[in-house]
C-alpha cells in the first residue's frame, strides 16, 4: 500500500526500558521523517548555555525562580519530564509560569538560559514546567513545518499533549507496550564499566568473567537507576504520568499499541504500519531488518 503524500505529524511512547530508542532509530533510518527528541533538545538548550551561570548579571529574576508545575519522569531520560530544583524560592508554583514569554518563539539566550537553568534543576531534583517544555518543542517545530515529523519523549503529561494539539494536529501516536516484568529483566541485567561507558547484560552480552570487564579487567558497576527498586520506581512514575496521555489519544482515535516482549519482533509491525503513512529513504535501505 502505498504511502500518504500528507505530511505526518507522529509521536512515539514507551516507557524506560520498552525498545523506544531502537525503534525511532529504525524509523528514522527507514522513512523520510525528521526525529525531535525532548532530550536532545534540553541538552542542545544546556550546551548553548554552558558561558552563563544562575546569579550571574544579567541572569533573570524571573528564570531563577522557576520551580515544577508539571510531571516527569527520572532526570536519566533528560525528557519532557525531566526533573530539578529552583535555584530560589517562588511564592507559588505559577509565578515563575506566567513570567514566561506568552510566546513559543524564544530568543537564543532565553533558550541558553533555560538551558544552564535545566542543568542545575536536573543536577539537583524537581520536574521542569510543562509550560517550559512545550514551548520549546513548539518553537523547534515551527522549523519543521515542511517535513513530516516523530515527536519522541514528548508529550509526557496531559497539559503538554493538549498543548500541542492546539498547535498541531497529531496523526499518529505510537505506543510500545512491553511488560513491565520484561523491562525490569532487561533494566536490572544491565551493568557498566564507569571509565569507559562499556554496557553488559548478563543474559544478552555478559562479560567473560562475572562483575569483570573484558578489557581491563576492572570491576563493573550497576548504575543507581538500573537497581531493581529504582527500576519499579520509575516505570510506576512513567504508567501513572503516561497513562491520562494514552487515553487521551486513544480517545482521539489516533493511538497504535504495538505489543510484545522483543523488539525485533514489535519493529516489523511498526515498519509495516508506517508503510501506509511515509515515503522511505530508498529500497536499499527500506528493507526491514
Amino acid at each position: 500500500m502505498g504511502a500518504s503524500a500528507r505530511l505526518l505529524r507522529a509521536a512515539i511512547m514507551g516507557a524506560p526500558g520498552s525498545g523506544k530508542g531502537t525503534v525511532s532509530s529504525r524509523i528514522i533510518k527507514h522513512f523520510e521523517l525528521k526525529h525531535l527528541s525532548s532530550g536532545d533538545l534540553l541538552r542542545d538548550n544546556m550546551l548553548r548555555g554552558t558561558g552563563w551561570e544562575p546569579g550571574r548579571e544579567g541572569w533573570p529574576r524571573a528564570v531563577t525562580g522557576w520551580r515544577s508545575v508539571g510531571g516527569g519522569a527520572g532526570a536519566r531520560d533528560l525528557g519532557a519530564g525531566a526533573v530539578f530544583s529552583s535555584c530560589r524560592p517562588v511564592r507559588s508554583p505559577r509565578t515563575a509560569e506566567r513570567l514566561l514569554p506568552e510566546t513559543s518563539d524564544l530568543s537564543a539566550q532565553l533558550q541558553a538560559e533555560i538551558g544552564v537553568l535545566a542543568k542545575t534543576f536536573i543536577d539537583q531534583g524537581k520536574l521542569i514546567p510543562d509550560d517550559v517544555m512545550t514551548r520549546l518543542v513548539l518553537h523547534e517545530l515551527k522549523n519543521l513545518t515542511q517535513y513530516s515529523w516523530l515527536l519522541d519523549g514528548f508529550p509526557r503529561t496531559l497539559p503538554q499533549a493538549e498543548a500541542l494539539d492546539r498547535a498541531y494536529q497529531i496523526d499518529t501516536v505510537i505506543n510500545l507496550n512491553v511488560p513491565f516484568e520484561v523491562i525490569k529483566q532487561r533494566l536490572t541485567a544491565r551493568w557498566i564499566h564507569p571509565g569507559s561507558g562499556r554496557v553488559y547484560n548478563i543474559e544478552f552480552n555478559p562479560p567473560k568473567t562475572v562483575g569483570i570487564d573484558d578489557l581491563t579487567g576492572e570491576p563493573l558497576v550497576q548504575r543507581e537507576d538500573d537497581r531493581p527498586e529504582t527500576v519499579v520506581k520509575r516505570l510506576k512514575a512513567y504508567e501513572a504520568q503516561t497513562e491520562p496521555v494514552l487515553e487521551y489519544y486513544r480517545k482521539k482515535g489516533v493511538l497504535e499499541t504495538f505489543s510484545g516482549t522483543e523488539t525485533n519482533k514489535i519493529w516489523p509491525h511498526v515498519y509495516a504500519f508506517l508503510q501506509t503513512k511515509l515515503p522511505q529513504r530508498n529500497q536499499e535501505t527500506s528493507v526491514t531488518p
